[in-house]
């Protein structure tokens, strides 16, 4: 009896062997497969990594675009709303008037003069050096009409 029992246990042997080495062979492709698709993942990851930045990118100068163009509709906007009203004769008498000092023909033109003013002309250096040229004021005071 004792062969067998032997001729069983060296079948089931045979039989757990080839099944162990069956599974073990399986662990092991499995255990390929797995490190090959880690492998895969991680250089997939290093490769998109450059266009994800300038995709970044992109969208950062999109947005800047944006707020530029909002920016710039608004200064349209009032541009246009300033040009319609330079469209009005009054308007443009009033800036006259008060931007220019200008004054009709056969108008007298007055300067009160405060206090704070005496002071800022006493304060103005002698010998004329603080007199500007009537191109600098008027350079000046298109420099003022320009919107800000």
């Amino acid at each position: 009896m004792a062969f067998p029992l032997r001729s069983l246990s060296s079948g089931i042997r045979r039989r757990i062997g080839a099944a162990g080495a069956a599974a073990l062979t399986a662990v092991r492709r499995s255990r390929r497969f797995v490190i090959g698709l880690v492998a895969l993942l991680g250089l997939l990851a290093l490769m998109a990594a450059p266009p994800i930045r300038s995709l970044d990118a992109t969208n950062q100068r999109v947005e800047y675009l944006r707020a530029t163009k909002q920016q710039l509709t608004t200064s349209i906007t009032e541009l246009e709303q300033r040009r319609a009203r330079l469209q009005d004769p009054d308007e443009v008498e009033l800036l006259a008037r008060t931007k220019f000092g200008l004054v009709r023909p056969g108008e007298t033109a007055y300067v009160v003069v405060t206090p704070e003013d005496q002071l800022d002309a006493d304060a103005e250096p002698p010998d004329g050096a603080g007199h500007r040229p009537w191109y600098r004021w008027l350079v000046d005071a298109v420099i003022e009409m320009l919107p800000t």
